[in-house]
């Protein structure tokens, strides 16, 4: 019996990474197509249309997307860690409720967010706000929840001794924070960091409505480029973006990521 059981694991695994690995291995073989059409010809490929991706009209957008990414990766990570801090450590009236707020924008669809945004910035007549500002702000609340859930699961992991046992030595509250809580959470905070880039770096539904001409980020340009065009250099872009998402996720897990948050500890 527990050979079947490990038997139908494994293979419900293998498909499991086979469907998740395939569509991948499609996009990277279309990269590589001698042609201007999207074919595959493991005997005959190029790296020429990679050399497109150097052109101004993909960096530019890659790094107002970087750009945004980082700033919301840090402004959700600084906030969510004070917030979740508070609604765990200071037992207010309305805590739960104002956890439940924090959460509260999973349940809203993208395009529904992003409606509302723009309705609100032309109502109080801030429609130059559209374009970066609108980008990150948006961005920033489609993220912060991630990154609070991730904040408080690390701080519910933590031992409490340790805070008593600081107070007892003499410590202060920021000092406890500082020097015993915030080296205990760091990989909670770092992966909800992670989270919030990756988030604002791929993000589609949300900044279609937010964008303005310069100001369009890499995957709203490469929907605008798919309307009008299908070959290999659309793969390539989307190759380049899968690689730098993992130089990226492989950067913060160097930090002291997501093994660490996995395993309930920190590095």
């Amino acid at each position: 019996m527990n050979r079947l059981i490990s038997a139908l694991f494994w293979c419900a695994l293998i498909m499991t990474l086979t469907y998740i690995t395939l569509p991948l291995l499609v996009v990277l073989a279309a990269s590589l197509s001698p042609t201007s059409d999207v074919t595959f010809r493991p005997w005959e490929w190029t790296v020429e249309w990679y050399r497109d991706l150097a052109s101004v009209r993909w960096l530019q957008p890659f790094w107002l997307s970087v750009k945004i990414a980082v700033i919301v990766s840090v402004v959700c990570g600084v906030i969510g860690t004070m917030a979740a801090y508070f609604v765990v450590f200071e037992k207010f009236a309305g805590s739960e409720a104002f956890m439940a707020a924090l959460l509260s924008p999973l349940s809203v669809p993208q395009i529904v967010k992003g409606v509302a945004v723009v309705l609100f910035l032309s109502v109080i007549g801030l429609q130059s706000m559209l374009g970066t500002p609108a980008l990150i702000a948006a961005h920033c609340v489609l993220a912060l929840p991630f990154v609070v859930r991730m904040v408080v699961t690390s701080i519910a992991n933590f031992d409490g001794n340790l805070f008593r046992a600081a107070q007892i030595l003499g410590a202060n509250q920021w000092q406890r924070a500082r020097f015993i809580l915030f080296p205990a959470i760091k990989p909670g905070v770092l992966s909800g960091m992670t989270f919030a880039f990756i988030i604002s770096f791929n993000n589609i539904p949300l900044s279609v409505f937010l964008v303005r001409p310069g100001d369009t980020t890499l995957p709203i340009t490469v929907i605008n480029y798919l309307e009008y065009s299908l070959d290999p250099v659309m793969a390539a872009v989307n190759v380049a973006s899968m690689i730098f998402i993992l130089i990226v996720i492989f950067g913060f897990e160097k930090l002291g990521g997501f093994s660490a948050q996995l395993h309930g500890g920190s590095k």
